[in-house]
């Protein structure tokens, strides 16, 4: 986890601001990875023949690396690359394999977010106000234990400024693309994580989430994500945020919060006992599902309607019962979370980033100003309250009616430019036609207000532009095998990415 206590203590004499750099985009696209690179293959997968012998996680880790150096220049998704470091640890996980005492993880790559505390490296936070900040002295509770299971850590990934914007492109790390179609965003606030997913630069990722950035870079991305309950990964004592995983697979997806979910000792509010993610899940059939388009939140472009239609359509066929249903969230409730959030420790980084604000990126400049006048005492009561009208509303509507699980669209488009955010008050997305600033066309949000809520991202439709669709599966509080069983049959019988020829061609064709 980032270390938020010492970016209030100060980060030291910061540099000159970098010009925001885009990346050079217009290459032709590419076409499928050839079978001989295992640079895209499953982490499942991938432990196999690295018990079998078959392939080294050296192998594994130099055909990402030059993935990353031939690639990472159209999408821009990478902050530091820890090479050197992430030899070494190959090299050891190959002769854990020769000695027969591999651990779960092991030899398995894992790009982390610009957030967390690993021992010996700098977090930017996505900030010139942090471009200069003293490298971490030791490793934060995720990457302890991913140390100890055996995953090797070779880059960071970009994040918008501070993490509080959808889309990710900052002033010193300049703007990074999906590599479905660069003229797109993978997202945020964990888009640099997914893009190097989609790109094959990694095997598996890191994200956060505080207002859907997990599950809207796996939906931009193609990714399984997963949005954990308050407690169940260590993260911080803010009850709207959580870490979690992203993946190419939901076998991976499994396999990873296996490995980072338990109690913690650097971690006061992370659950114990830990929770055992089984291997295999069972049938679903016969289950009752609650559908709600979250019309309230925003209206559905077209694509994304019948994407939502074709995974229901998956899910009938499993012998699910799908109802629609209304729960009455609305857009404007936003303008509640929000206040509320930036009235935890997340707001003493804004008001401390308010200090230098030529420094800033415009968006974040943007939320500064609407936070600093409307957090405090008052607005986090009124979040509280609106969380027990959204979790009565749940309870009343979904699990206290017979359904099993809820699910509902991650965004109402998949088109989000690039860019979007350098000029917040003119930035726009077409949603069926009309142009729709600011955030309000993410459904995920509601999900952090309601944080003992288990969220699992996953792809629905490959749409317009060649740009990914997901939807969410939500399980009742705290019930995460519920949703991960639901994900699980889902993933079973839905057509696959990542694999034939359905990868990233890093086009540049804006719709």
């Amino acid at each position: 986890m980032i270390d938020r206590r010492g970016f209030l203590i100060g980060s030291g004499q910061l540099a000159l601001a970098a010009a925001l750099s885009g990346s050079s985009i217009g290459a032709a696209t590419a076409a499928p990875p050839a079978e001989s690179d295992p640079s895209y293959l499953p982490a499942a997968e991938l432990l196999k023949r690295f018990r079998s012998g078959e392939l080294s996680p050296v192998d594994v880790l130099e055909a990402q690396i030059k993935r990353i150096e031939g690639l990472n220049a159209e999408v821009n998704c990478i902050t530091y690359k820890h090479y050197d470091e992430a030899r070494t640890a190959a090299q050891e996980s190959a002769q854990r394999y020769k000695a027969g005492n591999p651990r779960p993880l092991e030899g398995i790559t894992v790009a982390v977010k610009d957030e967390y505390d690993v021992k010996g490296w700098i977090t930017t936070m996505g900030s010139l106000r942090l471009e200069n900040a003293a490298p971490a002295a030791g490793d934060g509770a995720v990457i302890d234990m991913l140390r100890k299971a055996g995953a090797v850590l070779h880059i960071q990934t970009t994040v918008p400024e501070f993490y509080v914007w959808m889309t990710t492109a900052s002033r010193l790390w300049g703007v990074t693309r999906n590599p479905w179609n660069l003229a797109y965003s993978p997202g945020g606030s964990s888009g640099g994580s997914g893009s190097a997913l989609a790109a094959g630069f990694t095997t598996l990722a890191l994200g956060s989430d505080m207002g859907g950035s997990i599950r809207l870079p796996s939906s931009l991305c193609g990714l399984y994500g997963y949005k954990p309950p308050f407690g169940r990964v260590p993260t911080s004592e803010i009850p709207y945020e959580t870490d979690g995983p992203m993946a190419r697979t939901f076998d991976d997806l499994n396999l990873f919060i296996q490995a980072i979910s338990g109690p913690h000792p650097l971690v006061h509010s992370s659950l114990r006992p830990k929770l055992d993610f089984p291997n295999t899940y069972g049938p679903v059939d016969g289950w009752k599902i609650a559908y709600d388009p979250m019309k309230g939140i925003s209206s559905l472009d077209p694509p994304v309607a019948e994407a939502m239609e074709k995974a229901i359509g998956v899910l009938k066929g499993l012998g699910v019962t799908v109802e629609t249903i209304d729960l009455g969230f609305a857009a404007a409730d936003l303008n509640v979370y929000m206040p509320g959030l930036f009235s935890t420790s997340m707001g003493s980084m804004l008001t401390e980033a308010a200090k230098d604000m030529d420094k800033l990126t415009p968006y974040t400049r943007q939320v500064i100003e609407k936070m600093t006048v409307n957090s405090g005492p008052d607005a986090a009561n009124a979040t509280d309250m609106l969380l027990a009208d959204y979790h009565t509303r749940v309870q009343e509507k979904v699990f206290g009616q017979g359904f099993n699980a809820l699910i509902a669209p991650v965004m109402a488009t998949a088109l989000v430019p690039a860019e979007h955010g350098l000029k917040p008050e003119t930035d726009a997305v077409l949603i069926d036609g009309k142009p729709v600033t600011g955030l309000g066309f993410a459904a995920t949000w509601p999900w952090n207000l309601l944080g003992r809520y288990p969220v699992v991202a996953a792809p629905a439709e490959i749409g317009p532009g060649n740009m990914p669709i997901g939807f969410q599966i939500i399980g009742n509080t705290f019930d995460d095998l519920t949703a991960f069983q639901l994900a699980s049959a889902y993933a079973s019988a839905a057509p696959p990415l990542f694999s034939g020829e359905a990868f990233p061609d890093f086009r540049d064709d804006p719709v």
